[in-house]
């Protein structure tokens, strides 16, 4: 899978690209790397699922989202050298293709493409974000519910969703409670079926207007 970071690129480029990687294989449940290392690194997921999250100063852990084949993390640290500001974990066994700051700034140097299509995908996400943030602020929790489960679906984790509602609650900011609260009325909605254990997606769309207030 190309993923964003190859975009536009014809194919010897690609494999040209791909040979400043290194290749690592983690084993499910362990730490790619812990928020606040020092890291000088980007990673792409070759296979399996990387989960991203914050701790914060209690030991509460609040999750970021998770990033499967041909998705980016961990660029923030490589671009700047600073602290990570989060942690990365390997959610299923993966193997994830490396590429550390003097491998990059030499890619850059033959392949310009790779730090325009990196821009881009900053951007892409701080505009994500921004959205994040309205909806985190303004919109009531099943709205919040019903992004967090777009945004597992945009990862590739659907239509049916293997999530512990403590997950869900993390991402949509809610307690457990009102999480439990918000899956019931979006099964009335006819939005999802559950399962234990399980999250099952009917709708998108209905899913959509629900996260945006329009429904």
């Amino acid at each position: 899978m190309p993923g964003p970071l190859f975009h536009d690129l014809t194919p010897e480029e690609e494999a040209l690209a791909r040979s400043y990687f290194l290749r690592q294989a983690y084993p499910k449940g362990k730490p790619v790397f812990h928020q606040g290392d020092l890291g000088q690194a980007l990673y792409v997921v070759e296979r399996g699922r990387v989960r991203l999250f914050r701790t914060h100063l209690g030991g509460q852990e609040k999750t970021l989202g998770y990033v499967g084949p041909g998705e980016i993390f961990g660029e923030m640290s490589l671009l700047d050298g600073s602290e990570r500001s989060a942690s990365a974990l390997a959610e299923e066994e993966a193997l994830l293709l490396v590429l550390h700051r003097e491998a990059y700034l030499a890619l850059i140097r033959r392949l310009p493409l790779i730090a325009h299509n990196l821009a881009r995908l900053l951007a892409h996400r701080l505009r994500e974000a921004d959205l994040e943030l309205d909806l985190m602020a303004f919109e009531e929790a099943k709205s919040r519910v019903a992004y967090a489960l777009l945004k597992l679906l945009r990862q590739g984790m659907g239509p049916k969703i293997r999530a512990r509602q403590q997950e869900l609650a993390a991402l949509a900011g809610a307690s457990r409670e009102t999480v439990t609260r918000a899956l019931q009325e979006l099964k009335a909605q006819g939005a999802v079926r559950l399962a234990p254990g399980e999250v099952e997606v009917l709708s998108p769309a209905l899913l959509e207007e629900v996260a945006f207030g329009l429904v």
